[in-house]
């Protein structure tokens, strides 16, 4: 399935670096080895000195988020191996609410396909989508009715090594995914890939390769923020361009070790690690 998804410290400068990366710290910006520097220009970006741990998954879930999504009031968490359970967290308290409903709990385990498992979620505006965390099944959920709306079952690859829909993002008009696959005997620009999707079809519209980061390891953080995608692989933030894959730039945040999703309010981007830590970066 080539073409078809599935069948039915401050930033306040940066260097802009056509077609190379960046690579940013607490202490300031190093440009990638041997590239060479167009121009300086303002860029709004993370507030590095501003991030800050806010928040933990409430003890009565297990300690796995392998998904993190805004829906314009509140951020939700999806739980590896929770059948189907997932917390929601309110920005401004910071306090906690753990689903209860076993119908909420029955329609994110369809949609999630392997073992009931979500990886990557994210919100179109209105609905809820879900990728499966073992790659075999994507779906689209309406949270007023718990209905499922959409629902595509298949691999992107037909190859028995583990996949993963890691990471989703949804930019008005297309779903964009972060998928891993475990094959050690290619490159990882092959098998850590930014796809770009018709939500309507399920159909592949391009593909990208993705920052790469520890191969043996499927989770990513993915999201949009009205201009640009981000992405997160361990403690490596980029920032990259929907129209052509390209990393706009890209930051190190050492106070990450596992990045399993990404969300974005509007005026910051929130991190979610897998043991359950959320971050909050401002711009």
């Amino acid at each position: 399935m080539k073409n078809v998804l599935l069948s039915s410290a401050t930033a306040a400068l940066l260097i802009c670096l056509p077609c190379f990366a960046v690579e940013g710290y607490a202490g300031g910006f190093s440009p990638t080895p041997g590239a060479r520097t167009s121009a300086v220009v303002r860029y709004d970006g993370p507030n590095f000195g501003g991030l800050r741990l806010v928040a933990q998954l409430p003890p009565e879930l297990p300690q796995r988020v392998t998904g993190f999504a805004y829906d314009g009031e509140k951020f939700w968490a999806a739980v590896y191996l929770g059948r189907g359970r997932y917390a929601t967290l309110n920005p401004s308290t910071l306090g906690w609410d753990v689903s209860g409903s076993e119908k909420h709990h029955g329609a994110i385990r369809e949609v999630s396909g392997a073992f009931a498992s979500p990886g990557g979620i994210v919100f179109d505006g209105s609905k809820l989508w879900v990728g499966g965390a073992y790659g075999e099944s994507l779906g689209c959920i309406d949270t007023q009715k718990w209905d499922v709306t959409h629902l595509y079952k298949g691999r992107y690859r037909e190859h028995r090594g583990s996949q993963s829909y890691s990471g989703l993002a949804h930019d008005g008009s297309n779903l964009w995914v972060a998928w891993h696959w475990l094959n050690y005997r290619i490159p990882a620009a092959r098998t850590q890939l930014l796809l770009k999707l018709d939500p309507e079809t399920g159909k592949v519209a391009a593909e990208y390769p993705l920052p790469p980061g520890k191969s043996t390891d499927m989770t990513h953080g993915l999201t949009w923020d009205g201009t640009r995608l981000w992405h997160m692989k361990g403690n490596k933030l980029s920032s990259i361009d929907p129209a052509d894959g390209r990393v706009f730039a890209q930051y190190v945040v050492p106070q990450i070790k596992r990045a399993s999703g990404l969300a974005w309010d509007g005026s910051s981007l929130w991190i979610a690690e897998f043991d359950g830590k959320v971050w909050r970066l401002p711009f």
